[in-house]
């Protein structure tokens, strides 16, 4: 019984636990949606169309609901792909803020992660997902290959990210879901700013490490995905303002724009489209979204508590700091996260978390001579977490190592 890796995946499923009920709502809603569609088809009148909506807006009643707005669309894209693709980095770029951390070590993202970007006329439910794998080693991986079967089940729209070493879905069963999917698809060949240079996540002269040029990239997904409906270049690690992403948004959102964001890209590339298509019109792009009203307030980035991605940003100062010394398999989880009083002169959070480790020479790892390397850790972490919340920080970490025939916590140690 491992109970460092129940913890993980305990920790990995918290998503399906947290949101639940606006997922379960969601269902139904887009079940609905289906069957007023098929009603559709049989008159096209906007009169009916508009009763029909009246009418599924109507037969949702509950606490906190958000009502129906004039043409509004709201849906979930689910990002899927092999680990170290970027697609963390990607969703920080859609949303102009960095929600998810984002390492060079692959299956950074063990949680499936949401990111909610709002617009006067479309809400855009965004769910990163961990990085596919063939043949998952432990329940963790495991449970992080449910969160990817999930997003078949919860999307509207399919976003395929890889980069110019054209990186497969390393699972040929999940490749073929994808391929045999009737939801629109959205490939991202992410890292165009890498053409020319060796990929680090192989070996020298393997046929995996060299770029492909960003043609050549698409003319191959374009082949392995010949439904597509777009095949979209970015470098996501430039930023929002990227011309790649800055598309990638539009589409989605369906504003107006999509033709300029296209042209902006420069001359289009063959295969970035259907064959016999050259652009993406502000029309088409607004399809992509079924209407209906948002499920999350305007203000909300995500159903994550801000205790989620102070641990996430512990974890991620933890793999900064320690590198490939630090074990894949380590968890943090925080304990304590008490905000500032309004009455308290000096408006500090106080955060108590613990790192989880699995053996004695992890936990000397993490902690260091003389608790150096915990402090480091310690003071990365808090820096980031003043910079997420906007507000100080004073964080206190503590370390606990499971063996894997224990059955609880034998050690604490403090840094």
């Amino acid at each position: 019984n491992n109970m460092l890796n129940l913890l993980l995946l305990s920790l990995s499923l918290c998503f399906f636990q947290t949101s639940g009920f606006v997922r379960n709502t969601y269902t139904r809603l887009n079940n609905q949606r289906i069957e007023s569609e098929t009603r559709f088809s049989k008159d096209d009148s906007n009169g009916d169309k508009n009763e029909l909506l009246s009418e599924l807006d109507n037969s949702f009643e509950y606490e906190g609901r958000l009502p129906m707005r004039d043409n509004f669309r709201c849906g979930f894209v689910s990002i899927l792909g092999a680990p170290n693709m970027g697609k963390s980095t990607l969703l920080n770029a859609l949303l102009k803020e960095d929600l998810c951390i984002a390492t060079r070590r692959p299956q950074t993202t063990r949680h499936a992660i949401l990111g909610v970007l709002t617009t006067a006329d479309a809400q855009l439910c965004l769910i990163d997902t961990p990085g596919i794998i063939d043949n998952p080693a432990y329940k963790l991986q495991e449970g992080m290959m449910e969160a990817v079967m999930t997003a078949f089940y919860d999307s509207d729209v399919l976003m395929v990210v890889t980069d110019v070493f054209s990186t497969p879905i390393a699972d040929d069963d999940i490749f073929e879901k994808v391929k045999r999917s009737r939801l629109p698809i959205v490939v991202v060949i992410n890292k165009i700013d890498l053409v020319g240079k060796a990929n680090p996540n192989v070996e020298e002269n393997e046929e995996e490490g060299r770029t492909y040029t960003v043609p050549e990239a698409v003319a191959k997904w374009r082949s392995l995905l010949p439904d597509a409906l777009a095949i979209i270049p970015a470098a996501a690690s430039e930023g929002p303002e990227n011309e790649g992403v800055n598309l990638l948004r539009k589409l989605l959102l369906g504003g107006e724009g999509v033709p300029t964001a296209i042209r902006k890209l420069g001359r289009p590339v063959p295969g970035m489209f259907q064959e016999g298509v050259q652009f993406i019109s502000d029309d088409q792009a607004k399809s992509l979204l079924p209407p209906g009203p948002p499920l999350y307030d305007e203000e909300i980035l995500t159903d994550r508590p801000e205790r989620f991605f102070a641990s996430e940003l512990i974890r991620e100062s933890l793999f900064e700091t320690l590198k490939k010394e630090l074990p894949y398999c380590c968890e943090v989880r925080v304990d304590e996260f008490k905000e500032p009083k309004e009455s308290d002169k000096k408006k500090v959070n106080r955060i108590k978390a613990t790192v989880y480790v699995e053996r004695e020479s992890q936990k000397q790892i993490v902690i260091g001579r003389g608790g150096e390397q915990i402090k480091t850790v310690g003071v990365s972490a808090r820096d980031k977490i003043e910079k997420f919340l906007q507000e100080k920080v004073f964080l206190q970490l503590f370390g606990k190592f499971i063996l894997a025939s224990s059955s609880r916590a034998i050690l604490v140690l403090t840094g």
